[in-house]
């Protein structure tokens, strides 16, 4: 049995395919990953449309994903698209010809579904009598979840993240968003666990722990990658790092809005695991497929 994730990003698009295992501590043999940079957040956040160029990537990286899905024999998928597409005004045209061209069909998913996703693909790191803020820096917005005692008590998506920043695209009211969000739950969030999902914080935890197994990084090691990268040039960066150019000119934004909310919330560790939205939509299908099972075997 095998399900597929696509996350249609603001800065890459991606397919995850995993297998469904017999283990319930590790329900999935992940068996195949894409990711393609298309940057459809330049288009949607700088004109508020796709442009024809960025759109035939993007049907040209579908017709690949429904190839790959057919030639590994998936049985349930499903795609989600997020920031870039929310604010693209041309967005349900693009979905309809994706849908008529390859039969993939597209949801366009607000930001407290994407929160509620994200969210399913950590449940299994959490532990009770703790509290924790999980945060998820993508390249067009960032979803925060304050959770207390494995209960949530509150989500928020924000137009904040590393495209938009390179873009210089942030409006002082989406900051303030952030700010009042973060201060607002102070006393449930101070010295709590912090659980970042994004594949750039992961991918910079990597690169200053990278004898951990389970990458973490804290305030002032961030700090300290982050006023180094800022003196590089991108190809220093990529050189460096062995990073794609994609991701090398949003290390330093990413960073920064990390360390902008660790500082907010007076959290020193953030534990960054391979995880994120894609994952959380593999979770969300074994979850209807076994709910299917049980009704079938009632």
């Amino acid at each position: 049995m095998r399900f597929a994730a696509i996350d249609i990003g603001s800065n890459a698009v991606r397919l995850q395919i995993a297998r469904l295992n017999d283990n319930p501590d590790e329900p999935f043999k992940k068996v195949e990953f894409v990711r393609v940079p298309i940057r459809l957040g330049d288009d949607a956040f700088n004109n508020k449309k796709i442009s024809r160029e960025k759109r035939k990537q993007l049907y040209k990286t579908m017709h690949a994903f429904k190839l790959l899905m057919e030639l590994f024999e998936v049985k349930s998928y499903m795609a989600c698209a997020t920031s870039a597409m929310r604010e693209a005004e041309n967005n349900e045209k693009i979905v309809k010809r994706i849908y008529e061209d390859f039969g993939i069909n597209i949801k366009v998913i607000s930001g407290k579904r994407e929160s509620e996703l994200i969210l399913k693909s950590i449940l299994h790191y959490l532990k009770p009598d703790r509290n924790y803020l999980t945060i998820d820096v993508g390249g067009g917005s960032t979803e925060m979840t304050v959770i207390e005692n494995t209960i949530v008590k509150q989500s928020v998506s924000v137009d904040v993240g590393t495209v938009r920043l390179l873009d210089n695209v942030i409006h002082p009211e989406n900051w303030n968003q952030l700010d009042q969000f973060v201060k607002s739950h102070t006393p449930l969030i101070s010295n709590a666990k912090a659980i970042a999902t994004s594949g750039t914080i992961n991918k910079i935890a990597s690169i200053v722990n990278p004898s951990l197994s389970e990458p973490s990084i804290t305030y002032k090691e961030l700090l300290g990658f982050y006023t180094t990268i800022k003196k590089m040039s991108i190809n220093q960066i990529i050189e460096t790092y062995k990073v794609n150019p994609d991701r090398a000119d949003v290390l330093e934004h990413s960073a920064y809005i990390y360390l902008k909310i660790l500082k907010l919330a007076n959290i020193e560790n953030l534990f960054a695991p391979s995880a994120g939205l894609k994952d959380g939509i593999l979770f969300e299908l074994l979850e209807k497929y076994n709910r299917t099972r049980t009704a079938l075997s009632v």
